[in-house]
């Protein structure tokens, strides 16, 4: 029987459930009723508004979602905009469904919170609390949508508040010598530029492959930061400090000469032509994914690590080798702030404080 007492607001409430034409289970929740025939009154008018297609009041999580994810196309990038539809997509739209949003509560939000906890990734593996702690906030900020221009009295994702990651943070690395191994493997002048500047500026892919010629000083010995390549698309880069000089040593600036010479003589060349690719188009990530793989494969013993841990390599390279204090890394890194630093990179610097301090 859908209309139940309800003792949290001392009078009756309507909980449904209907299959819509897709096959699809929706649940629908409606309190405040003081007398029970008007929530089985409620009740039959829902269902035949129903049967009509129409909803009889509220406004649904689905359409929510809907006009967050217009508004927020038109203000945020590209890549940002993936990570939000995989978000709604994925995991807040199946959850929510159509529920009005009036009615979702904190406990609604804790309730998903267990439900996220209950997923797993495609490897069957717990979901990372970091990747749920990144759901919430999204999840936080559609309802705020619905504050700001839906009538949404309050956000319960705020009242809830987000989950503790008390996760270490993994990611795999190579020290020099490792990479040493690798680059010894390598036998195209493209493949030896590209890997050799990717390790020792720890760039992110997306700035390294929307590098053009005229961003690279030779006589100055650095690469100029001041956009990016995301699925083909070059914009600006991901945050105001990300727009930066980040200088190479000598070696990487001769090995770039080398492939400067191969690239006039093998393909079409002027300076605001990509580096690592032809004229305006740069290689895909996925097709530089899949020469790193290939080239590790050759080398007995090589662990495998991600394109993008080769910025980690970089990083725990200026930490573990040259004892490169947290705001130089920074700034190094294209980060606004020496926090993400000690987030990421922060277990690996008592070691070197402990041999900094020898010599006292």
């Amino acid at each position: 029987m859908p209309v139940y007492k309800d003792e949290y607001k001392n009078g009756w409430k309507v909980r449904l459930s209907y299959v819509d034409k897709f096959g699809k289970r929706h649940y629908h929740t409606k309190r405040g009723f003081s007398r029970r025939g008007d929530a089985k009154d409620y009740e039959e008018s829902y269902h035949r508004s129903i049967e009509r297609d129409e909803l009889v009041d509220g406004f649904p999580f689905n359409r929510l979602a809907e006009s967050y994810l217009e508004w927020y196309k038109k203000r945020h990038k590209p890549s940002s905009v993936k990570s939000v539809k995989n978000y709604l997509n994925n995991h807040h739209v199946p959850f929510f469904g159509s529920i009005d949003i009036h009615e979702i509560t904190a406990q609604d939000i804790i309730d998903f919170h267990d439900h996220m906890f209950s997923k797993t990734n495609r490897n069957g593996e717990p979901l990372k609390k970091g990747y749920i702690q990144d759901i919430h906030t999204s999840l936080s900020s559609v309802l705020n949508h619905g504050v700001k221009f839906h009538g949404l009295k309050i956000n319960a994702a705020s009242i809830a508040g987000n989950i503790e990651d008390d996760e270490i943070k993994n990611w795999d690395y190579w020290t020099l010598e490792e990479f040493k191994t690798f680059y010894d493997s390598l036998e195209h002048i493209r493949d030896r530029a590209h890997f050799r500047l990717l390790f020792y500026a720890g760039l992110r892919n997306g700035e390294q492959r929307a590098l053009t010629w005229n961003d690279i000083n030779f006589s100055r010995e650095y690469v100029s930061v001041n956009k990016t390549n995301y699925n083909g698309i070059v914009g600006t880069p991901k945050t105001k400090s990300s727009i930066r000089v980040v200088y190479i040593p000598h070696h990487v600036v001769e090995i770039l000469e080398e492939y400067q010479e191969w690239y006039k003589q093998n393909q079409p060349y002027k300076d605001n032509y990509v580096v690592f690719g032809s004229f305006n188009s740069s290689y895909g990530e996925t097709t530089i994914d899949n020469w790193k793989n290939n080239l590790i494969d050759r080398v007995d013993g090589l662990k495998r690590i991600k394109l993008h841990e080769f910025r980690h390599s970089h990083a725990s390279d200026c930490i573990n080798r040259l004892h490169m204090d947290r705001e130089t890394l920074a700034k190094r890194l294209g980060h606004s702030s020496s926090i993400t630093i000690e987030k990421y990179y922060g277990h690996l610097y008592p070691g070197t404080e402990k041999g900094a301090i020898q010599g006292l």
